[in-house]
């Protein structure tokens, strides 16, 4: 990166051409002047269009203000190690991270400023992911973050899908995949027995299984849910992808998340039903569960699908 001097028309220089390279990768046209080193006025015009578009004062040069713009608006993605500081880091790549983690279900505004709200999303991320979760973007959150590139790429963070497969397409995961559930408290049981109930309600040949111990736990099941209301996971599961069901909109984009990045051995996952169930009416209680049951399973078979 070149160190910052004021650069105006008629500036020559490696400084020059480290803009007009900045430039051309945002999309601006300089032709000739691109490779020529010399602030002209195709630069000019580039620069003035470039400060209007961050919303920096007009002018076609490029001063400290401007400089820092543009080297922000020019980190790609995995650049950089990002993490939360003071002064915050911004950028492009703060808010490409942004994006990716709205989409991927962890609420994060992509205003390029990695700040408390987006921390928190990472180390969100990275629980669900089973890694790390120390709020730093380093090696293995960028890789784990960009294998899920084509779920996230080009779509929006404002708003999720929430959706629930075709009866024949659920169906047929549920019958394709060896899925073995134990709740981990008398509520998460609850819920537990539900989904496999559900499963074999969609197909008598479902493979989903409920169990009441660790110890029934079957080797051959190509994934292990354990089901928790407390929240948390034991400390031999600091490993496994932890999956936050706190409402319906996100729980397939997280789900999603968990069951699509790489496993060794055999894949399990920890998901936390973080609904409150706590009422009088039994009723409506039952309901709840009902309902949980329901997004969890949905969720289950668009991840398999």
């Amino acid at each position: 990166m070149t160190c910052f001097t004021h650069i105006e028309y008629g500036s020559t220089g490696l400084a020059v051409k480290d803009v007009q390279a900045r430039l051309a990768s945002l999309g601006f046209d300089l032709a000739d002047e691109a490779t020529q080193g010399f602030f002209g006025s195709l630069t000019a015009q580039a620069v003035s269009a470039f400060r209007q578009r961050v919303n920096l004062p007009e002018g076609g040069d490029v001063d400290l203000e401007t400089w820092t713009a543009l080297v922000d608006e020019t980190f790609m993605f995995g650049d950089r190690l990002l993490y939360l500081r003071l002064p915050h880091f911004h950028g492009r790549d703060v808010a490409t991270l942004q994006t990716a983690l709205g989409v991927l279900g962890f609420s994060c505004i992509a205003d390029g400023i990695f700040g408390a709200h987006t921390e928190q999303a990472v180390r969100d991320f990275q629980q669900n992911a089973g890694i790390s979760s120390d709020g730093i973007v380093g090696h293995s959150t960028f890789s784990a973050i960009n294998r899920l590139r084509h779920s996230w790429e080009g779509k929006s963070s404002l708003c999720y899908e929430a959706t629930a497969l075709g009866f024949a397409r659920a169906a047929e995961v549920l019958e394709r995949i060896s899925i073995c559930i134990f709740g981990a408290d008398e509520l998460a049981c609850r819920i537990a027995e539900r989904i496999s109930n559900l499963a074999m309600a969609t197909t008598s040949s479902s493979r989903v299984t409920c169990v009441s111990s660790p110890e029934q736990i079957s080797d051959n099941s190509k994934l292990t849910i354990i089901l928790t209301s407390k929240g948390g996971k034991a400390k031999e599961q600091d490993s496994v992808p932890l999956v936050l069901y706190d409402n319906d909109a996100t729980i397939g984009a997280r789900m999603a998340t968990a069951l699509t990045l790489p496993a060794t051995g055999q894949r399990r996952i920890v998901v936390h039903v973080a609904y409150s169930f706590d009422t009088d009416d039994a009723d409506r209680a039952s309901r709840r569960e009902q309902h949980a049951a329901i997004a969890l399973l949905d969720a289950l078979c668009l991840s398999f699908s």
